[in-house]
């Protein structure tokens, strides 16, 4: 009798990989994770799929995410959102995203955005998964956006965030408290 291995794909392979960094930035607030394909096609990629929803600010970006077989729908209703943060208008209208309620908390947005790490408005943050404090640096962020996050976290419910610079990432889980210096 032989057996047949099946062995991965590249798609595969990069899907496993990008979704590693997904959960080691979720576990590790702050701390820059290497991500190996850059963009948010490959975090989308590695995340969503069918039984998936989504916005996305991004015509372009929204229709490869489709390709995956992902629902694009409003804002109100997405669970996965690709927006700019650095743009008071975009900003403003992330406080219609999905932040749970205390039966299911876990019926709330990931956020999704590019931005610049190592430089811009300094923040601290803390709580699980940092020891003690940990001080990051994050430009192309408009500054209304933490104040938004500020006024919609109330733990267990919020948003998740991802936030990509090329081959870098950060997450920043809603039970991080973020203080901006």
């Amino acid at each position: 009798m032989s057996q047949t291995l099946l062995l991965p794909t590249d798609e595969d392979v990069r899907s496993n990989v990008t979704f590693d960094a997904l959960m080691w930035a979720l576990a590790r607030p702050g701390r820059v994770q290497p991500l190996p394909f850059p963009g948010l096609l490959a975090l989308a990629e590695s995340l969503l799929d069918r039984e998936c929803s989504f916005f996305c600010s991004d015509e372009g970006l929204k229709s490869d995410i489709a390709r995956i077989g992902a629902h694009a729908v409003a804002l109100p209703q997405a669970e996965y959102v690709f927006a700019s943060i650095g743009d008071h208008a975009e900003v403003s209208a992330l406080s219609a995203m999905l932040s749970g309620n205390l039966l299911y908390p876990d019926a709330s947005a990931t956020i999704f955005a590019q931005a610049q790490i190592g430089s811009g408005t300094r923040l601290r943050l803390t709580g699980p998964g940092v020891n003690g404090s940990i001080d990051i640096s994050i430009d192309g962020v408009h500054p209304d956006f933490w104040a938004l996050r500020a006024e919609a976290i109330r733990y267990p419910l919020g948003w998740d965030i991802y936030l990509a610079d090329g081959e870098s990432l950060i997450g920043i889980p809603r039970s991080t408290k973020i203080e901006v210096l």
